[in-house]
């Protein structure tokens, strides 16, 4: 199950054809990695021309030619790529849909987001994200630059877009308690440091809330071992064997260079069961924005494919914390094999 995934920002941007194109593709290659869902996010601001072509290749495209591309709005840049999304899932089977970024740097385009967020609900739009830095400074100024994106966030909240935050990558363990409290998080992009503060991690795992872990880049971008606490494990060591709510993501893959398979292996090198793997898809699942219908018709697929944990969702709206009903024990505790990032196979 594939949770968090950029689409790449190019020297093409501007090219509604081409986004199209790599959006297809990009469901063909998940497909091959037999994802069954994903959620795909992106700022189609930064997709744009005028933010990666410089005034005199605005001008021209690569065969000399007039470059209209530079008149493209972002309605354009979202319409192009829920097609090739669209396209991909009628010829490969794997369902895709979209998650808006707000970004943290560029305040002026939130309240756009959330428009484009309302308005493409019914072709494939499921929710708003909020990412960018999360201010690294003392606890209390993080998050304080955000005025804009807590008004857009409430104003999510009330439509009933489904909303998730990027926090605890870099900043503080309050940063998750923020993005939970202010901002209505209903999942959290990444939350490693949360395990920095007990009683806020305490908190989210009693709340349920939901967790887009990233192991490769977590490494990459050197958040792990930058952490306070006392164990250098991964945090998602710790949320398997606590049972907090995770799912099993790969990041921006133009970055990490990896799949959802290379997450897997990582992750069974550091002791994973197919117990662990199974929980979390269906952690994912569960926690996916998708329509209430669209969601069960997920999760029974997924019982369909695994064949021995059920499932269920809860009467009520979407945004209630799923219910549970195991037919068997409880997963095994990870026993871990490989302990550190160096030692992976």
């Amino acid at each position: 199950m594939l949770l968090s995934f950029y689409l790449p920002h190019t020297p093409y941007s501007g090219d509604a054809a081409l986004m199209e194109r790599m959006a297809y593709e990009f469901v063909e290659d998940q497909a091959r990695d037999c994802v069954a869902y994903c959620e795909v996010r992106f700022s189609p601001q930064q997709l744009l021309p005028s933010h990666n072509l410089t005034p005199s290749e605005e001008e021209t495209d690569l065969n000399g030619s007039v470059n209209r591309a530079k008149e493209m709005a972002v309605d354009d840049v979202l319409d192009a790529v829920l097609k090739g999304l669209a396209r991909g899932e009628q010829q490969f089977g794997t369902k895709a849909r979209v998650i808006l970024c707000c970004v943290r740097q560029q305040s002026e385009w939130s309240w756009d987001t959330l428009r484009l967020c309302e308005e493409y609900k019914e072709r494939g739009v499921v929710g708003i994200d909020l990412s960018g830095d999360e201010g690294l400074g003392s606890e209390s100024e993080s998050f304080t630059k955000s005025d804009v994106e807590f008004a857009v966030f409430q104003a999510a909240k009330e439509k009933g877009i489904h909303r998730t935050v990027h926090a605890c990558e870099e900043g503080p363990a309050i940063c998750v308690k923020k993005a939970v409290e202010m901002f209505g998080a209903e999942r959290i992009g990444h939350g490693y440091r949360v395990l920095e503060d007990e009683e806020i991690y305490k908190r989210c795992q009693q709340e349920n809330i939901h967790f887009e872990v990233c192991p490769h880049s977590s490494y990459l971008t050197g958040d792990v071992q930058s952490l306070t606490t006392p164990s250098k494990r991964h945090p998602i060591l710790r949320f398997a064997e606590d049972e907090v709510s995770f799912s099993i993501n790969s990041d921006d893959p133009t970055f990490t260079h990896t799949r959802l398979s290379d997450e897997y292996k990582l992750l069974r090198s550091w002791g994973f069961t197919e117990a662990h793997l199974t929980h979390a898809n269906f952690q994912a699942a569960l926690h996916s924005f998708l329509p209430p219908e669209e969601k069960k018709q997920l999760i029974d697929q997924l019982q369909q494919a695994y064949g021995c944990i059920h499932y269920s969702l809860p009467p009520s709206s979407s945004s209630t914390s799923p219910s549970v009903t195991r037919s068997s024990t409880p997963p095994p505790k990870p026993s871990v094999t490989f302990g550190t990032w160096d030692e992976r196979s």
